[in-house]
């Protein structure tokens, strides 16, 4: 029995080893990390929306909120538009602002195309209709605020709803 191969033999499994460790833990710290980065994505999307629910819900915080925002003439063409009172718009709008910052939390995490089309089908189906596209196309805050591939993937799912 050679003692030098027997040696040579499990220096080299013991490289092999070391170098599958490795990929596997490199593996492991980029899956960690997207889990992190889709935790904050999430997190971040239920700070807007607990925000955007607390100004629904308490009229004095929205109406602050709307004057010192400048969004006072926005709401009163909302309001013509929707037949509506002023403080019916801004619920209205601060609600259809609710919903997109929901989905744009799910878009964010979403990795299976399954999850995909059902958010595509939501989208369509909710955010087709005329009081959320009015928002969608003419909210101040919430489109120009949103992540710009979220903006796109809504923007052609909308788009194929007027057709």
């Amino acid at each position: 029995m050679n003692w030098e191969a027997i040696s040579a033999t499990g220096d080299f499994v013991g490289a092999v080893a070391v170098v599958v460790t490795l990929v596997y833990l490199a593996v492991q710290v980029r899956d960690a990390k997207r889990a992190t980065a889709d935790q904050s994505r999430i997190y971040r999307a239920t700070a807007v929306r607990e925000m955007i629910l607390q100004s629904c819900t308490d009229d004095a915080l929205r109406t602050a909120q709307i004057k010192s925002w400048g969004l006072v003439p926005y709401y009163e063409a909302m309001a013509t538009t929707l037949n509506t009172t002023v403080d019916e718009a801004t619920r209205i709008d601060f609600a259809n602002a609710y919903y997109f910052w929901m989905w744009w939390g799910q878009y964010a995490s979403t990795t299976e195309d399954r999850d995909r089309q059902e958010l595509r089908y939501i989208v369509r189906n909710l955010g087709g209709t005329p009081g959320m596209l009015d928002h969608w196309k003419n909210s101040p805050v919430t489109r120009p605020l949103i992540d710009r591939q979220f903006a796109q993937f809504v923007d052609e799912i909308l788009s194929s709803t007027a057709d």
